[in-house]
């Protein structure tokens, strides 16, 4: 049977219970239910009780052992399947009883009068007696035997706040009653008759039931030796499997039945790895963690994890996979991707990795190291800020934005407050928005909404390019990576897509991947934002994530994909230059080969070589105020960096002019470093970061500097040397021996690091 069918029972079932209210007309009794969460495998996870604290359960006729209907039938009214709601017959033999020994020694009740009083409950008395044989009349013209049997099955008292026989079932023998034991039937058939008889009195009673069904030949008589020996159970706790996952369900879809798409064993694997990890996570400063586990082939979810503790009073009822957080670095291949669809880099193109500011945002990398330039995908693996803050600058902040609302991500905050900083930790996301846009990349970039209920469908989309997808996981299936955990959490020959994130601060803690059957998503931190040294990606996420893979989908993979063939296909080989891996200008000496999209060629040519036009004995570039002879000038090809990464690196410089060339008409001085109302950086303990670029030119002599009226010291004209200087605004001056000078006014900021890792 169908959920569908289910629930749309349930929907029919109440109404016809509106029905019967309306027509008795005297404000008969409310129904409410108990909500009901599955398994994918069909057992309960969980059961809340109703609004009127019952454990209610609306059961239907087919989930139910038909044995237990027999003898229910047999005991209770062995003619319903006959009479119109009452048997007149039993009441005139009960009435010719109860008169001749002037007490009542016989009832005449049948199923549907028990109904009736169960609908409509009054004190017992011939004039309500009445009633419920009129009700029970008029529901036999509207309601079928097996819907009024239904009804009773669903509401007979069991004893304390037990009603109904699935209720009843799952607190004696924590199963519903769609296979039951001789024993079990014979007991919760004593239920409803004495709901307050002592365990003796109950076995005894339980035992002529089954002596009874022996005789009616509802079992055998092996069954009836074995089912007395039984002895009778006592009540159990009703189940409370995946606290988080079932508050969740309950809270999102409502209703009476919740078929949810959890596997128990894999949640079960879940919850245990947390537990396991639960020391080791203090240790680094984290109380909690939270966990989704997506099926790859389904789209399903399989398990989820919002705390450490659901028990714990204080935060364990917060359903973290569904918090808004800060992911850190791990929507960056989101962006690489894009990237490299819109031909704005190639997997070889060099990346700016120098201290600079956007706007006054100014971002740098988790270990607080500089590299200077970088390989686009190196940027990816060892998961570094500014690159990818300038990448997100030249593929389009509101592109990518609308691509990731396309896969489902969006920040509590509307788009326009994140800018810049959304690539490394700005906008905050929900753990199971983010591990569904993960999930995407196992299927090649085709996206589809996550399925939490059995029978639930969502349209899928092509997101991202497949082939550009294929060159982001190569990325993405590094082992030596920083975010790489111990490798003891790897397991050998096996092959994980992955990455981590970590948030500005430290407050959060992230480890996303799929292997070939699943995809994870770990959070790993404290609710109350509290940051701590230990809570990094590598550190606290990562490890936890490997062991749930190890748990759940041990055996080894190649990580190969059958869409791989198709994005190998979309593939072409294009020359770059072998230095910048862009393609080649015409100053590029030696080219190499790369994979790019076919139909998505990088269109930014190489921008670092550059030709100058130099004196050939000397090297300085040419004067344009000097008059050459023929054969003294050449060209010349020199690799160019931008003025931050000149700034790390200290190489990359153009050729400087000679000292003796003014550089323009007329005799003095000419700065040409630091620029005039510029803002620098400086960084303390990196190489090359701290000192600050001076160089002029000046057509005759030494050049003095001076800072804000205090000498610093003297270069040739032409020579670059590096002065430090304090925060704050200056007044540069250089003076040439001539007696020109020059001034700039610049200002100096100590670098303040943005988000991310």
């Amino acid at each position: 049977m169908s959920s569908r069918w289910r629930r749309n029972s349930a929907v029919l079932t109440l109404l016809l219970f509106s029905l019967i209210l309306l027509w008795i007309n005297s404000g008969g009794r409310e129904i409410s239910w108990s909500t009901v969460v599955y398994h994918r495998k069909g057992r309960v996870l969980r059961v809340y009780l109703s609004k009127d604290e019952k454990w209610r359960i609306p059961i239907f006729l087919d989930q139910v052992d038909p044995e237990f209907v027999e003898t229910l039938i047999r005991q209770e009214d062995r003619f319903f399947r006959w009479h119109p709601g009452v048997n007149f017959l039993s009441v005139l033999r009960a009435a010719y009883q109860n008169a001749t020994r002037g007490e009542i020694v016989s009832g005449a009740s049948t199923i549907t009068m028990q109904v009736a009083r169960l609908v409509h409950p009054e004190k017992r008395s011939l004039l309500n007696k009445a009633k419920e044989a009129i009700l029970a009349l008029e529901m036999e013209k509207y309601l079928s035997k097996r819907a009024i049997l239904e009804i009773y099955l669903s509401l007979a008292p069991y004893g304390g706040n037990l009603e109904g026989i699935g209720a009843a079932s799952l607190a004696y023998f924590g199963k519903l009653p769609g296979k039951l034991q001789p024993q079990e039937i014979a007991f919760l058939l004593t239920l409803p008759r004495a709901p307050s008889l002592s365990r003796e009195k109950r076995k005894k009673m339980r035992d002529r039931i089954l002596r009874r069904m022996r005789k009616w030949g509802i079992i055998t008589e092996e069954e009836l030796h074995r089912s007395l020996l039984a002895p009778p159970p006592l009540r159990k706790p009703f189940p409370k499997r995946a606290p988080h996952a079932c508050d969740f369900l309950r809270e999102r879809y409502g209703g009476i039945f919740i078929p949810s798409t959890l596997d128990p064993e894999i949640q079960a694997r879940v919850e245990k790895m947390v537990k396991l990890h639960r020391e080791r996570l203090l240790g680094l400063g984290a109380t909690q963690a939270s966990v989704v586990v997506m099926e790859n082939s389904t789209g399903k979810v399989r398990a989820m994890v919002g705390s450490v503790d659901y028990w714990d009073p204080l935060e364990g009822q917060i359903k973290g996979f569904y918090a808004f957080r800060s992911p850190g670095s791990a929507l960056k291949p989101f962006l690489y991707i894009m990237a490299l669809e819109k031909g704005t880099i190639t997997t070889e193109s060099l990346l700016p990795d120098a201290p600079m500011s956007f706007s006054g945002f100014s971002p740098r990398n988790f270990d607080l190291s500089w590299r200077g330039l970088v390989r686009a995908e190196d940027a990816l693996s060892l998961s570094l800020n500014l690159p990818f803050v300038y990448l997100l600058r030249h593929v389009g902040y509101w592109d990518f934005i609308r691509r990731l609302k396309e896969g489902g991500l969006e920040g509590p905050l509307p788009s326009y407050e994140y800018g810049l900083s959304a690539i490394i930790g700005g906008m905050e996301v929900r753990l199971l928005d983010l591990t569904n846009l993960y999930s995407s990349l196992f299927r090649g970039g085709v996206y589809s909404h996550y399925i939490l209920i059995e029978g639930e469908k969502f349209p899928t989309k092509k997101l991202f390019e497949p082939g550009a997808v294929y060159l982001a996981l190569r990325a993405l299936s590094k082992r030596g990576r920083p975010d790489a955990p111990a490798l003891k959490y790897f397991t050998p020959s096996k092959t994980i897509y992955w990455k981590t994130g970590t948030s500005w601060g430290r407050r959060d803690a992230w480890s996303l991947g799929f292997s070939r059957n699943y995809t994870v998503g770990v959070w790993v931190g404290n609710f109350n934002s509290r940051g701590a040294a230990g809570i990094v990606g590598a550190l606290a996420a990562a490890p936890l994530m490997f062991d749930i893979f190890r748990a759940i989908d041990p055996n080894l993979w190649d990580g190969y994909y059958r869409w791989f063939e198709g994005a190998k296909s979309q593939l072409t080989e294009e020359k770059v230059c072998a230095f910048s891996g862009y393609p080649p200008g015409g100053n590029c000496s030696s080219t190499k080969t790369v994979m790019v999209l076919r139909n998505h060629h990088p269109y930014t040519k190489c921008p670092f070589h550059r030709k100058f036009l130099v004196e050939k004995v000397s090297g300085f570039r040419a004067c344009p105020f000097k008059n050459y002879e023929k054969g003294q000038l050449e060209s010349r090809v020199f690799t160019v960096f931008p003025p931050a990464v000149r700034q790390v690196l200290r190489e990359g410089f153009p050729p400087p002019f000679p000292p003796d060339c003014p550089l323009r008409s007329g005799q003095g001085v000419r700065i040409l470093s630091p620029q005039d109302r510029a803002v620098y950086f400086i960084v303390r303990g990196v190489r090359g970061a701290e000192g600050l670029l001076f160089q002029a030119t000046s057509g005759k002599g030494r050049i003095y500097w001076f800072c804000d009226g205090k000498y610093m010291g003297s270069s040739a004209s032409g020579e670059a040397i590096r002065f430090s200087l304090p925060p704050g605004k200056h007044r540069i001056i250089a003076q040439g021996q001539d007696g020109s000078s020059a001034l700039v006014r610049i200002k100096v900021r100590e670098f303040e690091g943005g988000r991310g890792k």
